[in-house]
């Protein structure tokens, strides 16, 4: 079984983790020693054990960086690696040649729904090991190879966009217990609304789904022309382009 050195502990580290352990020997290191200890007792890894903070790479070794972008400059690399695999947030390829040396660098931004194996994965990096990067991110969710400069806007999307959804669920429930539902009630009809939207979603365009449910003057369009009259959209738009511009 190949090897793959995982650099964290945290929650995406898990979730990769989880998807990851039976197709490599994952060997798990980083700047907390008891940290590493408990995430290898939980999951039945590997720890690799660092002096002075110091991981030791050799040409035919592969890496996945899953610490925070502050963190990585607080780690020594010593040697040349095979292929750098980066989740570090707004850290180019250009950054990440500067700090490890590497064959090839694959750059990646999963996001939260990898923590049930939903994750949309944006990838850019070295076309030579474009395929070994996909069959890693598609361990947990699904993968779409992109040129770096869209990164900052695929984060947002795939990135951000969840906690996006979630404020939207989150109105709709409190819209059901605002009217009269229990919270208990509003919560269910929510979450098994976006359940069965996201496999109609899968197999139809967004414009399509909405006119099949939106019959001329009914309650639908009402709720429809009163989102537009406050600019919903638009407000999307703009979420978008604000975490993209800081992305």
């Amino acid at each position: 079984m190949q090897s793959l050195i995982l650099l964290g502990y945290g929650k995406m580290a898990k979730a990769l983790a989880q998807g990851l352990k039976n197709k490599y020997k994952l060997l798990v290191c980083g700047r907390n020693l008891a940290k590493v200890q408990s995430f290898c007792e939980e999951l039945n890894l590997t720890p690799l054990f660092l002096e002075n903070s110091t991981i030791p790479l050799k040409e035919s070794d592969e890496i996945l960086l899953c610490v925070k972008p502050y963190a990585l400059n607080q780690f020594r690399f010593n040697g040349k690696a095979k292929c750098v695999y980066s989740i570090l947030n707004a850290t180019s390829l250009e950054t990440l040649k500067a700090v490890i040396e590497s064959q090839y660098y694959i750059r990646a931004m999963p996001n939260i729904c990898a923590s049930v194996g939903q994750s949309i994965t944006s990838l850019c990096g070295d076309l030579a090991f474009q395929k070994e990067a996909i069959a890693i991110f598609d361990s947990i969710g699904k993968s779409v190879w992109l040129e770096e400069k869209h990164f900052p806007l695929a984060t947002a999307l795939g990135g951000c966009a969840p906690a996006f959804l979630a404020l939207v669920a989150e109105s709709l429930i409190d819209s059901g217990v605002t009217y009269g539902l229990t919270r208990e009630d509003s919560t269910q009809i929510v979450r098994t609304l976006f359940s069965g939207f996201a496999s109609l979603l899968e197999q139809n365009h967004p414009t399509l789904l909405k006119e099949n449910v939106m019959s001329p003057g009914g309650s639908t369009a009402q709720g429809i022309a009163t989102l537009e009259k406050h600019a919903l959209k638009n407000a999307f738009l703009e979420a978008v382009l604000a975490s993209k511009n800081f992305a």
